[in-house]
């Protein structure tokens, strides 16, 4: 048997209810010991904890669930390590116990950074390839001085690791192009799941909602979003709009304005720090999902589908490409025109009908798929 061992500093430091921690979490869920033994490794004091796939899917399912607002996910996540009982062992012991090292998420701290190359040279590694690069939307990464050496070399890792496994095809041609990582290293493409949510039917709302899901960086074009439904209501849409996601890190401009139209009588909503049911509540309650702009992949959409909401979608989307036809539905919406077509013609009675009759929630890729090529890449 295989002995994996899979690096969660990243999470232990940063605990928040991004995708990313959600492909992690669902790794953990999923992870298919009759292909490898695996376990989640953080460091704790002055030594590291090795938590089993169980014990790490429950601190990692922390930032997801209902919480005080204010709580510290940080401590939630620190005490459900300290009271899994996990076996505790040295630095020096790790290099040891494993026969393949997995880096799951995107770090930039230096203790990760050092401890990936140290693993490399005594057993094989491996890597999940997410999301976009510096080099293709360098209005999303915005680093803080002194950081760039450790940014730098979280790309270096990403085009060197004996075998990554990409998010999308998206992902694996950019690292391929942009990193210049070599063909000949294995890299492979599984897309994340969505079926961690169970399959409901969307309750059409008294008047049409455009939902939009997710962080609000420039790459997801929130602001275009508000703007092409600003004119489509002053051409006489009849209809609400509903930003559900955090800030955008890396451009406070983004959400002034999202702030400000959602404190104007605009019928604009923003929805900050919703939990995983009230996520699906809003889901549930919309008449579309609107996902435009650029994704690594995009597991909103799937989410969606699953809860009965149609999805529009342009620009660079996997997942809505996946699902095209079964839910998913690619339109015209990478201007502002285009995107005041869009709502003014979803807006009007009875056109949401033919998306919704395209729903086909079996037709959404699972996390346990998913898991057991990540298991097969570290493996292989």
């Amino acid at each position: 048997m295989t002995y994996v061992g899979i690096d969660l500093e990243q999470f232990l430091r940063d605990p928040y209810g991004s995708g990313i921690q959600r492909v992690l979490q669902y790794l953990a869920i999923e992870w298919p010991a009759d292909i490898a033994s695996a376990d989640f490794v953080v460091p704790v004091e002055d030594q590291f904890a090795l938590l089993t796939p169980s014990q790490a899917a429950q601190a990692l399912s922390i930032p997801f669930a209902p919480r005080e607002p204010g709580s510290d996910l940080r401590a939630a996540v620190a005490a459900s390590i300290a009271e899994s009982g996990a076996t505790r062992v040295k630095a020096g012991d790790l290099v040891a116990l494993y026969d393949t090292w997995l880096l799951p998420e995107v770090s930039y701290l230096p203790a990760v950074l050092e401890r990936f190359p140290l693993m490399s040279r005594c057993m094989p590694t491996t890597m999940i390839g997410y999301d976009t690069l510096p080099m293709s939307e360098p209005a999303n990464y915005r680093f803080r001085p002194g950081t760039a050496g450790d940014v730098s070399e979280y790309f270096r890792l990403l085009a060197t690791a004996d075998s990554v496994v990409c998010i999308s095809a998206y992902a694996r041609d950019s690292i391929l192009g942009r990193l210049r990582r070599d063909p000949a290293l294995p890299i492979t493409v599984a897309h994340p799941g969505g079926d961690h949510l169970d399959v409901r039917t969307g309750r059409p709302p008294l008047r049409p909602t455009f939902l939009r899901l997710g962080t609000m960086e420039a790459r997801k074009r929130p602001v275009e979003i508000l703007q092409g439904f600003t004119a489509a209501v002053d051409a006489g849409a009849v209809a609400d709009l509903v930003f559900v996601g955090g800030p955008s890190a890396s451009d406070d401009a983004i959400n002034t304005a999202v702030r400000a139209a959602a404190d104007s009588v605009l019928p604009v909503t923003w929805i900050v720090g919703a939990t995983d049911d009230e996520v699906r509540d809003l889901i549930n309650r919309a008449s579309v999902f609107v996902s435009v702009g650029v994704e690594g992949y995009g597991i909103p959409v799937l989410e969606s589908i699953r809860q009965g909401t149609p999805v529009l979608y342009d620009g660079i989307q996997p997942a809505g490409d996946v699902m095209a036809g079964h839910g998913a539905r690619r339109v015209p919406a990478m201007t502002q025109d285009e995107l005041v077509r869009m709502f003014v013609e979803y807006s009007a009675p009875g056109t949401v009908a033919g998306l919704t009759a395209e729903i086909d929630p079996d037709a959404v890729p699972t996390w346990a798929d998913f898991a057991r090529h990540v298991a097969r890449a570290c493996v292989t």
